[in-house]
């Protein structure tokens, strides 16, 4: 799942890798192009709680399967789109296709992860959320320069298909044993929605998720614009501050998994953790929007650093309150909420850039956002244990 959580982020930003010549030969102006980045958003969002309902009712194994094989395909026939309107309709299948990867991960993690190993294996799988990114574009933008726009998607692709094997072959480890009963009815939406977790979670991953897109779409631009680094430097750095998000999400999920082995209420180390990495963002975004541009680059580190430390702890207590009978649904429902967050930063970035033409009230949106998450995480989510569904009438 790490491995296909890498793919599913280098593919997903193979158009970004391909923009700066494919705009130039399929005559595709900046506002179009701008619709195309977005168009994944779109139908990734929508996807969600359809895409929780199918992970957690049928087989994951294919769930997963044929999740990927629709997004890499839609991916490697964008090098054979020749306009606008085909690359806009293969990039919203990318975008449903992908939607399935988070609400798989939840179920099995909901279902076969005990509480002191679930945090782990979450900071292992937001490896590939971090690192491949960094991955696409270093491959891709190769691949760009030797052979064409076209390589870029027909590549990343048709990799990405050859994750099917191992997938579909390997022996997944998820049998049941007396410790692992089969999961009951999964409740229906409406019972869902009535919970309040689900909705302090949600508007806590969407405030949690700002941060990360602002990271994630604007920072080379802000990095070579805002703080005048060259286009090398740029490259190195951003590289870094991915990479110091991964360690971030790592020790985030092994630090709480540790705390509850020596004897910590689990509710109260993930409530600790994830409060601590909300805070980190917070104080740390806050710093980058008020201090002069030449002292801000270690804060930007220490917010790759928490907001990192912050997505582990998001999905792992959403598969911790929805529990195995709805982890993959409840899951569906939050990541919608965070993709919010996806189609709004970039554009409420941009405009605040045109308004203000400074980069610094950007990152303090970002941090307010924090503080709202802050209390999000502290008074509106309850304590973190499954929740107990009653059962369907």
């Amino acid at each position: 799942m790490a491995v296909a959580m890498f793919i599913n982020y280098a593919d997903r930003g193979s158009l970004s890798v391909a923009a700066p010549v494919l705009t130039d030969q399929l005559k595709i102006s900046s506002s179009q192009m701008g619709l195309l980045l977005s168009a994944f958003f779109w139908s990734y969002a929508a996807a969600q709680p359809l895409a929780g309902a199918i992970a957690q009712r049928f087989d994951v194994r294919w769930v997963m399967a044929i999740g990927l094989t629709l997004w890499a395909g839609a991916t490697a026939l964008c090098g054979l789109a020749m306009s606008f309107a085909a690359l806009l309709a293969l990039r919203l299948l990318v975008g449903i296709g992908e939607s399935v990867i988070f609400p798989a991960n939840a179920r099995i993690l909901a279902e076969h992860a005990p509480d002191h190993q679930r945090g782990a294996a979450n900071g292992v799988t937001m490896l590939g959320q971090f690192l491949g990114p960094t991955g696409g574009a270093l491959v891709g933008g190769l691949i760009l320069a030797r052979f064409g726009w076209p390589w870029v998607f027909f590549a990343l692709g048709g990799v990405s298909l050859v994750w099917l094997i191992p997938w579909l072959t390997m022996p997944l480890g998820l049998t049941r044993g007396r410790d692992r009963p089969t999961p009951g009815p999964a409740p229906s939406y409406a019972a869902l929605l009535s919970q309040r977790g689900l909705w302090g979670a949600s508007l806590g991953q969407f405030c949690y998720a700002y941060t990360h897109y602002l990271l994630l779409t604007w920072l080379p631009l802000y990095l070579v614009k805002g703080l005048h680094y060259s286009l090398a430097q740029m490259g190195l750095i951003g590289a870094a501050i991915f990479g110091v998000q991964s360690v971030g999400a790592l020790a985030s999920g092994w630090l709480s998994d540790q705390a509850i082995r020596r004897g910590a209420p689990a509710p109260l180390a993930r409530k600790l953790t994830i409060l601590a990495g909300v805070a980190g963002v917070m104080v740390s975004t806050g710093l980058i929007g008020v201090l002069p541009q030449a002292t801000v680059l270690p804060w930007l580190f220490a917010a790759g650093f928490f907001n990192g430390a912050t997505s582990t702890m998001v999905f792992t207590i959403g598969q911790t309150l929805g529990g195995p009978t709805a982890g993959a649904r409840w899951i569906g429902i939050q990541n919608m909420f965070g993709q919010f967050a996806g189609i709004g930063a970039p554009i409420a970035t941009g405009l605040l850039l045109e308004r203000t033409g400074a980069f610094g009230i950007t990152f303090l949106v970002a941090s307010g956002l924090s503080v709202a998450g802050f209390l999000i995480w502290t008074f509106l989510v309850p304590r973190i244990e499954p929740v107990a569904w009653r059962p369907a009438d």
